[in-house]
């Protein structure tokens, strides 16, 4: 078959690595010159109807995994209507288009979230989430948006994926772990390979998981953990590869002022502080119909933290 990709960040590389690998052929809409490995690179942005007209020629799909800066109004000005002119496209051609999407429109339904909760977004970054779910399901297209937890794996990005950037990463050297909100909250996490297998089941699945039209699905997710464990099993792999003697790893809070002061002067920090809310409760998800209907499982904490000690961390 053959896939079209807009975007190649963390998550649609991964994507564009596994449909490769599995002999599919695969176009990817990005603005870099940069091919990945084993693409067809249409070089533009994904939201021009002439280089989407041309891309999705005989594509069985679209994979729409394009970005922005974290900041409400930089999603609001790029993201709805890149969205929009994909989904015409898509819409045009007979095929589907498939998101990722994050739990940030749910609010505090995502403390317990299951593919019942309806958006309930309580900050900005949740609200243009919230409209994005919503211009989806009007849309004449088929629309497949999968949820994922927290974000990490190979091609997690380093700067920005919370739990690699606060938890893992320190935990791995054998050094405090500075957290956000409840460090002892139990927390689901969502492995990339995960996600993607996810969004590739949907998307060979999508007439079957969204017969109407539009479908919200969870992806896969490891099992829940507070952030203190995540660090101490993390510090426990590590030292299982240097075979040092085990000990308690500390974990401290990041205080709430620091991201408020921060914020007065960093876009990401006031989008950080605004979030707080999904820090300070649990924040766990249910399998879904891709796992109890398809088979796509989550993989397990061992697996992860395995690769995280064999790539150093």
């Amino acid at each position: 078959m053959r896939y079209v990709l807009t975007g190649a960040g963390q998550i649609g590389t991964q994507l564009a690595h596994d449909l490769v690998g599995a002999g599919h052929s695969v176009t990817v809409i990005r603005r870099s010159p940069s091919p990945l490995p084993g693409t067809t690179l249409l070089q533009g942005d994904a939201g021009d109807p002439a280089l989407l007209h041309r891309a999705l020629s005989g594509a069985s799909a679209i994979f729409h995994c394009i970005h922005a800066d974290y900041s409400a109004p930089a999603w609001e000005r790029a993201l709805p209507p890149r969205e929009a002119a994909v989904m015409d496209a898509a819409a045009a051609t007979g095929i589907p288009v498939i998101f990722p999407e994050s739990v940030y429109a749910y609010g505090h339904g995502a403390e317990h979230l299951t593919e019942r909760t309806p958006p309930a977004p309580v900050a900005p970054l949740g609200k243009v989430r919230a409209r994005l779910l919503a211009q989806r399901k009007a849309h004449a297209a088929r629309t497949l948006s999968v949820v994922a937890a927290d974000l990490l794996g190979p091609t997690a990005h380093p700067r920005t994926s919370v739990f690699p950037l606060m938890v893992l990463a320190p935990a791995h050297r054998g050094r405090r772990a500075w957290v956000m909100g409840d460090p002892d909250a139990p927390r689901s996490a969502t492995y990339i390979p995960d996600l993607a297998r996810a969004m590739i089941a949907a998307a060979q699945n999508a007439h079957a998981l969204a017969p109407e039209g539009d479908a919200v699905l969870l992806a896969p997710s490891l099992p829940p953990l507070s952030q203190r464990e995540m660090a101490q099993l993390a510090a426990e792999a590590a030292r299982g590869r240097t075979g040092s003697s085990a000990k308690q790893l500390p974990v401290s809070r990041i205080p709430r002022a620091v991201f408020a002061a921060a914020g007065l002067f960093s876009p990401m920090a006031r989008e950080l502080h605004n979030q707080q809310y999904l820090w300070d409760a649990p924040a766990v998800m249910e399998s879904g119909r891709l796992t109890g209907e398809f088979g796509v499982e989550a993989s397990s904490w061992d697996t992860v933290l395995a690769e995280w000690v064999r790539t150093g961390g």
